[in-house]
């Protein structure tokens, strides 16, 4: 039952943590017999961070409700309100997040929570949300979350809309709304759009994403050679991953390591934006299937692009005198390969911090690069902390996947380019330098 003051401006504002929790459960999910395990996590995320304050944002018009109310609810002949609440969740002074909550069976809308701490280090696919309630301006960094409402969109559509949303706010794509992710499926082919939605299929799974403009590459987990590191390259770069299980669709947006060994963070609708999974081959929760939604522009597969890094980085690595305890190295097998897709402005802007020498920096700054490219880190297996990469080899993310181009590279003593209209790479000689940092984050630390 919706609360009779929903959506106006005489709601209780202020709800303190964890004392008024229940008063805050009763008000979202006031029906004891369908409790909301989405709202409940959420509200566990905001402890782990010790929140303490909830402040209610009310009336509230959001645009993915608005969306699905103008495409269903509207016209039935009891709709719900139109209107919904946002909650903003504080510890302290310091934001942790926001929760669009509408008066529907499934009441968690567009969400975004900081990771909680266990995971946060893990979480590669976070995107700035700027929230900017009664003239105040706030930001969190974190995974966009929705929960399907169970009747107009369904946990396909919730993950779809996820990663979209993503996109647009990490790449500047297009906005769209859960509205736009049905029509996109494909699913909504009469004139009457008045209809409840039903599951996805595969191919409408991945014809939804080429419709957004992030055309898929698939993997197959059982036939994947070298799964785990196919799935490190694509989160290493920032890039989630939709995974199906049988009837079921969640997005991969982050792993790391445990005891156990290698896990994965999974963003889920029927749960909460962060939880930790493993890969399973077999059973009730095996993976089906893997469909990585590229940017537009990226054509070549990660796996692809380090193949050909690797065998340039070779080639030059035998070239001069100084450099044959690298080429050792590789024969020795002594290496370890980090690949990742990145954009190539936001690539040569981190390059001053990373250690390297100036005249790396400015060779590899004046280099003519694409859009995107792959960047694979050649990094000593042996070497603890943060400076264990001995060179890098970039490739344009943007060529033929048959035949991927390399643009620049650095060894100990020497950098290389290959220029547009060059038939042989341009090399000359450096200061060694023997060690520096990777260039992703903190949080980024898997190697492919």
């Amino acid at each position: 039952m919706i609360p009779s003051d929903w959506a106006r401006a005489s709601v209780q504002r202020e709800y303190s943590l964890p004392v008024q929790r229940e008063e805050l459960v009763g008000r979202y999910v006031p029906d004891p017999d369908r409790p909301s395990r989405q709202f409940a996590t959420l509200l566990d995320y905001v402890e782990e961070h010790q929140g303490d304050r909830v402040y209610v944002e009310s009336p509230y018009v959001d645009f993915d409700y608005r969306a699905e109310y103008s495409n269903l609810y509207a016209r039935g002949f009891n709709p719900p309100p139109d209107k919904c609440e946002r909650l903003l969740f504080f510890h302290g002074e310091e934001f942790l997040g926001f929760c669009v909550v509408r008066p529907t069976f499934k009441p968690v809308g567009r969400t975004a929570l900081r990771p909680p701490p266990a995971l946060a280090r893990y979480v590669t696919c976070t995107a700035p949300h700027v929230v900017r309630p009664y003239g105040l301006r706030f930001e969190v960094k974190a995974w966009p979350f929705i929960s399907q409402d169970g009747v107009y969109g369904r946990c396909a559509h919730a993950a779809i809309w996820a990663i979209s949303r993503y996109h647009h706010l990490k790449h500047q794509g297009p906005k769209q709304s859960l509205a736009a992710i049905v029509e996109a499926a494909g699913t909504t082919v009469v004139t009457d759009k008045t209809s409840r939605s039903a599951g996805l299929y595969l191919h409408e799974v991945a014809d939804a994403f080429a419709g957004l403009g992030l055309p898929t590459i698939p993997y197959q987990p059982s036939n994947t050679r070298d799964l785990e590191a196919t799935l490190c390259r694509y989160l290493n770069s920032g890039l989630p991953i939709a995974l199906t299980t049988p009837g079921h669709l969640t997005v991969l947006i982050g792993y790391g390591y445990d005891e156990q060994g290698l896990f994965f963070v999974r963003g889920d609708d029927n749960t909460g934006a962060y939880e930790r999974t493993r890969i399973v081959l077999s059973g009730k929760e095996a993976w089906e299937m893997l469909l990585v939604p590229m940017p537009a522009r990226i054509l070549v597969p990660g796996a692809a692009a380090e193949i050909r890094a690797r065998r340039n980085f070779a080639e030059q690595a035998g070239a001069t005198e100084t450099t044959e305890p690298v080429l050792d190295a590789l024969i020795a097998d002594e290496f370890r390969y980090r690949t990742y897709a990145i954009d190539a402005a936001e690539y040569k802007a981190k390059l001053p911090a990373r250690g390297l020498g100036p005249e790396v920096v400015d060779h590899h700054r004046f280099v003519p690069a694409s859009v995107w490219i792959w960047i694979t880190e050649f990094q000593r297996r042996d070497e603890p902390g943060g400076k264990r990469v001995v060179g890098e080899l970039a490739i344009d993310a943007t060529s033929d996947p048959r035949d991927p181009q390399p643009l620049f590279a650095n060894l100990p003593g020497r950098v290389v380019s290959w220029l547009p209209g060059e038939s042989v790479p341009q090399a000359k000689e450096v200061p060694v330098v023997d060690l520096y940092d990777t260039a992703l984050e903190p949080e980024q630390h898997g190697a492919s």
